[in-house]
């Protein structure tokens, strides 16, 4: 694998005092860690399937599922390349406020301006000019904000970091979701609202969390070739890493191909009013936050304690199939309710330990960022494609129902992807 130069090391990560309690600073990265992961997510879970749906639902109404798709994979496919970019980029970043602070500055304060004029937009190409924008800002701040863990972490608390992690972003996305719905009619000031916050949150971290001054890299000077090809991550050096990219991969798709299209959802399969779909929105959304929060509290500590990361996410993904054979069997609101439930659990099982799993699967320590980075393409990459997918197996294979059986199918090729990882057990 060839990986761009860097000579910057990772910050040295918290360890216990000396009567078993934790550091003043852990508990600071701890609380910065969620706040600005729950004010990120939040976007993530308002704007894609509330704001961003009745925004494009205004403007196109007649072709809104395929302009949603279209405008979601250009925004997404711009993430995906932000996202390890940044990270890099951070990678080789020094001067007094450190490696990955001025990144995630910059990227929220863009961001929130994008969203902004995210909601100022009347036609179909500003929005999706400005989705875009917006989505490969917020990423400026996602890729160094992921490296957090691995930078300052050591690896025997990365579960419980990793479950506080997942509780605040996933505690964000459904928050997110309820309180955008409450600006279907007022669609630019929700933009503005979850522009402001995504600057808050990172003004929060930013300043509990003090970055070290970072060196200059020391070694060869930068140069574009090897920073370019430096992405690239051999399978077959790394198997490791390629099927836990690849599980990621299956089963994010897998749950955007459902989750993306859940207002439309709703509104076509169930056959709902347009109000009616948007009152069950935030439901929905607050129908997984009790299993959501037992099981990311309760997983992540849970597969530190055991020495295991890979049972956690297998037993997740395979979760997520059932949810998504509920409404498959019974077309109505009520199991549209048991799916909220159970993906509530299945989720927040995943999120508390798939991020620790991927920690461990990393090649190099030093270009942390950076691999995270690849690793968000398995976020990334899925959301630019799922609209796609959706739309294309509800146009050519038979309507929602297809589309659950897909998700199924999915997710649990993602679960068969973890099995062949052999450094995490």
């Amino acid at each position: 694998m060839t990986t761009a130069p860097t000579g910057s090391q990772p910050i040295a990560p918290a360890e216990p005092a000396a009567n078993g309690t934790r550091e003043p600073g852990e508990r600071r990265l701890l609380a910065g860690l969620m706040a600005n992961s729950a004010a990120l997510y939040a976007i993530y879970g308002a704007v894609p399937a509330v704001l961003l749906a009745n925004l494009v639902a205004d403007v196109d109404p007649d072709s809104k599922s395929t302009s949603l798709g279209v405008i979601s994979a250009v925004g997404a496919f711009g993430a995906m390349l932000a996202n390890p970019v940044a990270g890099a980029l951070s990678d080789r970043t020094h001067g007094r406020f450190g490696r990955r602070a001025p990144w995630m500055a910059g990227g929220a304060l863009l961001g929130g301006l994008s969203l902004i004029a995210l909601g100022l937009g009347n036609n179909l190409l500003w929005i999706g000019v400005a989705w875009a924008l917006a989505q490969i800002c917020l990423n400026g701040l996602q890729a160094p904000l992921t490296a957090v863990i691995p930078d300052r972490t050591p690896e025997h608390r990365r579960g419980v970091f990793s479950s506080a992690a997942g509780l605040a972003q996933m505690f964000g996305a459904t928050v997110g979701a309820a309180v955008a719905a409450g600006f279907a009619h007022a669609l630019g000031l929700g933009f503005a609202v979850f522009g402001v916050l995504v600057v808050a949150g990172t003004a929060v971290f930013l300043l509990l969390n003090k970055e070290p001054a970072a060196d200059a890299p020391q070694g060869d000077p930068f140069r574009w070739k090897p920073f370019l090809t430096g992405f690239w991550v051999s399978p077959r050096s790394h198997p490791d890493f390629a099927w836990a990219f690849l599980g990621r991969f299956l089963l994010v798709l897998g749950y955007y191909c459902v989750a993306s299209y859940q207002l439309y959802i709703l509104d076509d399969y169930l056959g709902l009013t347009r109000d009616r779909a948007n009152e069950l929105v935030p439901l929905l959304s607050l129908a997984m936050l009790p299993g959501l929060i037992v099981m990311i509290v309760v997983s992540g500590p849970w597969s530190d304690r055991v020495g295991r990361r890979k049972p956690f996410v297998i037993a997740s993904s395979l979760g997520m199939g059932v949810a998504f054979a509920l409404p498959l069997i019974l077309r109505s609101e009520a199991s549209m309710f048991a799916y909220a439930v159970v993906c509530g659990c299945a989720f927040g099982m995943y999120m508390a330990v798939d991020t620790a799993l991927m920690t461990q699967v990393l090649p190099r320590p030093d270009a942390a960022a950076k691999d995270m980075g690849v690793l968000n393409i398995a976020n990334a990459l899925p959301q630019a494609l799922a609209p796609a997918v959706a739309a294309a197996v509800i146009a050519g294979l038979g309507g929602y129902s297809a589309l659950f059986v897909a998700g199924v199918v999915l997710v649990v090729l993602g679960a068969l992807s973890i099995l062949p990882i052999r450094t995490v057990r």
